[in-house]
């Protein structure tokens, strides 16, 4: 169980670098796309869990059901928002901004959550951005015009920081499946609200379009997503975020892997300066994976000898501690 954890970021980060590649091949609006993403995740989830979430709601605070409510609506405006602020900047700006996302986990985790930023937290954040600067630094060209979109994008690194503290103190509290329910279903009425306010199409696309929505479902969101809410009952939220740097190194691989078969991958490329970039955050992203084992089988070891086990096991009771 000491690996289990760390092995799942690992999975996970692979999982949602595929979100990318099979959004721009569906061809779908970023709201419409979010709202089918969570929403399908939602229904997929449905008879899994919903046996036991009645069991997990009761065993909630007033408190922490509105918190469940936020943790919710703010994973899904991130995923609406990030979209949208491809319309508003380029995705190299997109790239160097993914930067704040740790940065930002580190300083909630500590305010909020009371997690200890450790030298390894600060050494593997280091390497991580100096890779990262590397890797979009040739390409980087700041514009007062994209201001809009780099604030979206700042936007939705702090949201899903919040979503994922916020799920760091339910997650003890609620079996996996009932939590997760909970967040697509919120987030995705969250984003469907968007997609109609906005008059996006959800329907009426050619079945290649609903083949990758469907991989755009299964992979990224259904794998990807829920490892990470797997992970963030057991390590600290800057690792999960963490983690999240790797994605863009890993989408641009794919998308070469692809570029003669699909005309909309032809204008990716890595040059030799992004290789060595992307090598220096993949190492980075690396050695906070070491950490996060580490810290995963220490907090599996607490959970075993306090008999709390995960997926649709009994949440705990009020009063019973985290």
């Amino acid at each position: 169980m000491r690996t289990l954890p760390a092995l799942a970021l690992v999975v996970g980060v692979i999982a949602i670098s595929m979100a990318a590649p099979y959004i721009l091949l569906s061809g779908l609006e970023p709201f419409a796309i979010a709202a089918w993403r969570l929403l399908s995740v939602t229904v997929l989830l449905l008879p899994f869990a919903a046996a036991g979430f009645g069991r997990d709601l009761a065993g909630l605070t007033p408190g922490e059901r509105w918190k469940l409510l936020l943790s919710g609506i703010t994973y899904g405006a991130h995923f609406a928002l990030f979209a949208w602020a491809f319309e508003h900047t380029t995705k190299e700006s997109v790239v160097m901004l993914l930067a704040a996302q740790p940065l930002l986990a580190m300083a909630v985790g500590r305010i909020f959550l009371g997690e200890r930023i450790t030298p390894t937290m600060l050494a593997a954040t280091a390497i991580s951005l100096l890779g990262l600067g590397v890797f979009a630094w040739n390409d980087y060209l700041f514009d007062p015009g994209h201001l809009i979109g780099d604030g979206m994008v700042l936007l939705c690194g702090l949201l899903i920081v919040i979503s994922y503290s916020i799920g760091r103190r339910l997650r003890p509290r609620m079996s996996l499946l009932g939590y997760l329910l909970a967040l697509y279903l919120l987030g995705g009425l969250t984003c469907l609200a968007a997609a109609l306010a906005t008059g996006q199409a959800l329907w009426g696309f050619h079945w290649t379009n609903w083949y990758y929505v469907a991989c755009a479902v299964l992979i990224p969101t259904l794998i990807g997503h829920s490892l990470f809410h797997y992970v963030v009952k057991y390590v600290p939220v800057f690792y999960v975020n963490l983690a999240v740097l790797a994605e863009p190194v890993i989408a641009i691989l794919f998308m070469l892997a692809f570029r003669e078969k699909f005309e909309v991958f032809q204008s990716s490329q890595l040059t030799m300066l992004q290789g060595v970039g992307g090598a220096i955050l993949l190492g980075g992203v690396a050695m906070g994976l070491s950490a996060a084992r580490q810290l995963g089988g220490n907090h599996e070891d607490e959970n075993r000898a306090a008999g709390r086990s995960d997926l649709n096991a009994e949440p705990a009771k009020p009063g019973s501690g985290n």
